[in-house]
């Protein structure tokens, strides 16, 4: 009886020891997963380390050269650009960045840092319930997988971005936006394509001058570009339930994108909004950049037409990445754009198409990109 109750005693004291250390061990798995869905200092030596044998800084000699290129470029655009839009901007353009490929990155880490803080902060706003040791793995793992998603999406990234209009979209305050220009990449490119470096840089810096000026002689678009922003990260914190299941049918197909195949009606709603918008900046951008091209390059149409064919040489693992990162539909968002203020402008004029910067009740909706003569007729109707 006595050895039986021992056995009792000895148990409850396992038991409780392995109850207790159960206990210590879910609270340090807590502590440690933490609330971050990213570990940005993780995802920078990710990106930072597959960039390694691509990352030499430019040499300051060089990196003098190349800004006050761009500078005396820029200015030089700058009224050609203007005539052709129609808006002058409140300031000039000439502030560019020239940056290279390490800087790039950890440029565009600050604003995917303040996106998901944002997320962070919504998911746990509508978290049920105290955190358990279950959430904290799942969040461990989920954080681990994203930060090597993340790095190695920048990596791939920094070497191929050209040029950057940091539009300042969540800065707080009518700040303005700064051209960047990620030099390496540009000579690199200029020397594969076999152009003049100085040709190519003015070809880039033309296209970015574009987006500058959508941006910067419309005061109310960067406004709604950062609502758009905030809405669809929100979204995706929010409505986020269901998602395994979404992606399970995403992958056996369908009809869209598989990145439209994963959104919920009301994400959807948003995304398409986002896309029409970016088909209109990316399609107005290569309309003004053709009409005002020749007069700044001699050799502009055909500079243009060997950069647009750079995409029939990319390779099968390129073009799986960027079907996996959703990087394709930026392609697509040019054609459709570009296709939508042709035929606008061919059927009623530049001025008329120009009522797209309006204001947001005056832009085109994704149907009325791939259906330019239903905007015409809706605009008309406004106007009547």
């Amino acid at each position: 009886m006595s050895r039986h109750s021992n056995r009792i005693g000895a148990g409850i004291l396992v038991g409780g020891l392995l109850a207790f250390g159960a206990s210590v061990a879910s609270r340090e798995i807590v502590r440690r997963a933490g609330t971050r869905l990213i570990d940005w200092e993780a995802v920078r030596a990710i990106a930072h380390r597959r960039l390694a044998e691509a990352a030499a800084p430019i040499p300051a000699a060089q990196r003098a050269e190349a800004e006050a290129f761009y500078r005396a470029t820029l200015l030089r655009i700058e009224p050609i650009v203007a005539e052709e839009i129609g808006a002058d901007l409140p300031a000039a353009l000439e502030t560019p960045a020239v940056v290279d490929r390490l800087q790039w990155v950890d440029l565009n880490l600050a604003t995917f840092k303040v996106l998901f803080e944002r997320i962070e902060r919504t998911l746990l706003a509508t978290q049920e319930g105290p955190d358990t040791a279950g959430r904290a793995v799942s969040r461990w793992i989920n954080r681990s997988v994203g930060n090597q998603q993340l790095g190695f999406m920048l990596a791939f990234l920094g070497r191929k971005v050209l040029g950057q209009y940091d539009v300042s979209l969540l800065a707080a305050g009518p700040t303005r936006g700064r051209l960047h220009f990620v030099e390496p990449n540009i000579i690199a490119t200029a020397a594969s394509m076999r152009v003049p470096r100085d040709e190519f840089r003015t070809f880039i810096a033309l296209h970015e001058a574009t987006h500058a000026f959508e941006f910067e002689a419309h005061a109310w678009l960067r406004p709604y570009f950062a609502g758009l922003v905030a809405e669809t990260v929100e979204q995706l914190a929010v409505e986020s339930g269901g998602l395994v299941g979404r992606v399970r049918e995403a992958i056996t197909g369908g009809d869209g994108h598989w990145i439209e195949r994963i959104l919920t009606p009301g994400q959807r709603e948003t995304f398409n909004r986002t896309q029409a918008l970016m088909s209109l900046l990316e399609g107005y951008s290569n309309h003004v950049m053709n009409a005002a091209g020749a007069r700044i390059l001699p050799g502009f149409a055909e500079l243009h037409d060997r950069f647009e064919r750079r995409g029939e040489r990319r390779g099968a693992v390129e073009r799986a990445i960027m079907r996996l990162t959703g990087l394709d539909l930026k392609m697509e968002q040019y054609a459709a754009g570009e296709r939508f203020a042709d035929r606008v402008i061919a059927e009623r004029g530049r001025q008329f198409l120009n009522r797209v910067w309006s204001g947001p009740e005056m832009l085109p909706s994704l149907d009325e990109i791939r259906a330019p003569d239903l905007w015409i007729a809706r605009v008309e109707g406004v106007g009547s």
